[in-house]
């Protein structure tokens, strides 16, 4: 057999795709059945034809971008690439490629290997591998956070005392201010690490993502050069999604921050809305996603890009490629971590030099929970019940017991659960409320209420928490009221609540089943 009949032999029962181009036009000379296979078309429909006159390759850029490479190195290697099938379907491959001569001429010959199904494989390890990973720190960002509520409050709720003294000197009065926006930032960074770690308290509601992104744009223009365009392209009858609106706004705003921060010579990030659906043939876009109905948030912007090294950490937390005084590493793995739990997905679309594109799909909702009535304001007053207080952290407890002792009410406090059940059994009048931390030593805030609520029934409970409340509901307590209270918390907010629980007039007290 000659040397002729056998390259044709292995050219014919290749498990690859081999296609041949003309190094000069980029025509198809030849293709294998393997890609006839692999991609839809027959030997005749792609003879003759350039491959960039075809939609083979997703990107319009990408056919010319990858044949001057070949002319330029003679050999090219692609370990991703997205081609079209004839069917619209996108398959992935890994491409090898050679020019070479026959008969003074040269040719191109490519070998194409799909990789669909292994990249669907190392994808779903990753995302179990990052998950654990994700999960452990979050766990350790959430109990940080929630210590870091302690003293936020503490450093909030004694500026509130002071700015109320009306003999305070001006001087004075406006480095309490300063102290106390200072305490206010740091406290957006609590919830952005309780964000992160899950562990934030979520008030799902019906959600248009065309009026978040109108409503932030004031807000997002602010935090842009004068050198960066904003541009905002709402879908048409767009869908609605169940999400907690801060979270939202802050998933919108760090994607901002990070495409502002990728520009440092100024652009443009667009952020567009769009009614989706996904179905089996493009989940592999959007590696969380099942197939149904989605509303996307695309983020786009004109900066540097990432390369494939980047993209593969970009979600991991503390990965940062600024200096530690531009950013914290927490940005998008604490995007990831909020579409994660809406039980959404996102994907990244990124080249050196070429810009960014984050696409987040969120599940879209014909049935979603309804906002919550706003409340009247009305004077908050105080009392002369009995209140039994109960938190480890020794500032805050002096800081919340000032708060109730000012307005009246009689305080029993201990830091111990323990000692706080003795209190409880002794104090020989009735105990109508009873504040605690969730988290306590020994035993923990809603062991502490099934305890006293069982030798006093009458007694109501509020948990004073940072975590996400279906932590802190106390199932094993059939019938009790309680109310949860979120660190850090102003005076107001706290007497508020203590009133209308007391007097059975809180909307939001609950009753667990």
């Amino acid at each position: 057999m000659g040397c002729e009949a056998i390259y044709k032999r292995l050219f014919e029962t290749a498990q690859d795709g081999i296609l041949i181009l003309d190094a000069r036009t980029g025509q198809v000379i030849d293709a294998n059945p393997s890609l006839e296979k692999l991609l839809g078309y027959s030997r005749a429909e792609l003879l003759g034809k350039s491959v960039w006159d075809m939609d083979l390759l997703k990107d319009a850029d990408e056919p010319q971008r990858v044949f001057r490479e070949f002319m330029d190195k003679r050999h090219v290697r692609c370990d991703h690439l997205s081609l079209m099938t004839k069917g619209g379907l996108s398959v992935h491959v890994e491409l090898v490629g050679e020019v070479y001569r026959i008969n003074q001429e040269e040719v191109i010959q490519c070998n194409i290997r799909a990789i669909s199904k292994r990249e669907d494989a190392d994808r779903l390890e990753l995302r179990i591998r990052r998950a654990e990973r994700m999960g452990a720190i979050g766990e350790l960002a959430g109990g940080v956070a929630h210590d870091f509520n302690n003293l936020i409050g503490v450093i909030q709720g004694y500026c509130e005392i002071l700015e109320d003294r009306e003999s305070l000197p001006e001087s004075a009065r406006k480095m309490i201010l300063e102290i106390h926006n200072t305490g206010t930032s740091a406290r957006n960074l609590a919830q952005r690490l309780l964000a992160f770690s899950s562990g934030q308290a979520l008030q799902p509601v019906a959600l248009d993502l065309n009026e978040i992104v109108s409503r932030m744009e004031k807000i997002l223009g602010r935090l842009l050069d004068e050198d960066v365009r904003l541009v905002s392209l709402p879908g048409s009858g767009l869908g609605k999604i169940s999400a907690d609106p801060s979270e939202i706004d802050q998933v919108l705003m760090n994607l901002v921050i990070n495409a502002r921060d990728a520009m440092r010579r100024g652009g443009e990030i667009v952020v567009s809305t769009a009614n989706v659906e996904i179905d089996e043939t493009h989940v592999g876009q959007f590696p969380s996603a099942k197939p149904g109905r989605y509303v996307m948030l695309t983020v786009s912007d004109t900066g540097t890009g990432m390369d494939a090294e980047t993209r593969f950490h970009i979600f991991e937390p503390f990965f940062s490629t600024k200096s530690p005084e531009q950013g914290t590493g927490l940005g998008l793995s604490t995007v990831f971590r909020i579409v994660e739990q809406y039980g959404g997905s996102i994907a990244v679309d990124s080249e050196p030099g070429s810009g960014t594109s984050f696409k987040i799909c969120f599940p879209r909702c014909d049935e979603v929970p309804a906002a919550a009535p706003r409340q009247t304001a009305r004077a908050v007053c105080g009392g002369t019940e009995t209140i039994l207080l109960v938190d480890d952290s020794v500032p805050l407890r002096k800081l919340m017991r000032r708060f109730l002792v000012d307005s009246g009410f009689t305080v029993l406090d201990s830091g111990d659960p323990a000692e706080a059940l003795r209190m409880a059994a002794e104090y020989p009048g009735p105990i109508p409320l009873m504040i605690t931390d969730r988290v306590l030593p020994g035993f923990s805030g809603a062991v502490l209420a099934e305890r006293v609520t069982a030798a006093r029934p009458e007694t109501k409970v509020i948990y004073a928490s940072g975590y996400n409340d279906d932590l802190v509901v106390p199932s094993r307590v059939p019938g009790q009221d309680y109310a949860i209270l979120l660190k850090p918390f102003t005076q107001a907010e706290l007497l508020k609540m203590v009133r209308e629980l007391l007097d059975g007039s809180m909307q939001a007290a609950r009753t667990a089943q």
